[in-house]
């Protein structure tokens, strides 16, 4: 993402969706991006698109909104691949996959994994815990304490 691409009106349109948890105004993000001179045709694409998700939606934003978001949502996604099965033809887990897993920790009905890896991330220390509900908060918008993250059951369905 270009930062001059970042202009105050593309900051305030993402700031709203996530704050509110909205993304209606994607296609004015899209026009946004276009008026601040953005030549990424894939991401006007995206955000034009009606059929998004909802995490797909905040996914997207989060991208554009600045690089701390960003480098959350690159986090998740590299975490993702790199608890899967390595001699898979399909990804194990996605972006979404992982996102749905943090929601279910985070509302108490603990996350489980399809592989040793993913368990055994949390499993190797209490830091690993922090840095993924740390990125996971920062694209969701859902904050989850310290106390919280100690009582969340972390298991391996594999």
């Amino acid at each position: 993402m270009n930062p001059q691409w970042r202009t105050s009106t593309v900051l305030a349109l993402c700031q709203r969706m996530l704050d509110t948890r909205e993304f209606d105004a994607l296609p004015i993000l899209a026009d946004a991006l276009q008026d601040a001179g953005c030549t990424d045709d894939e991401l006007r694409k995206q955000c034009q698109d009606p059929s998004l998700d909802t995490i797909s939606a905040e996914r997207l934003v989060n991208l554009v909104y600045s690089e701390e978001t960003a480098a959350a949502v690159r986090w998740l996604e590299d975490f993702a691949r790199e608890i899967g099965y390595e001699d898979e033809d399909e990804e194990t887990y996605s972006y979404d996959s992982i996102i749905e897993i943090g929601r279910s920790g985070a509302t108490g009905r603990g996350m489980h994994f399809w592989t040793d890896a993913g368990a055994n991330f949390f499993r190797d220390g209490e830091d690993n815990l922090h840095e993924f509900f740390r990125n996971w908060s920062l694209v969701t918008g859902v904050w989850v304490s310290e106390d919280d993250q100690e009582k969340i059951n972390v298991g391996c369905a594999c």
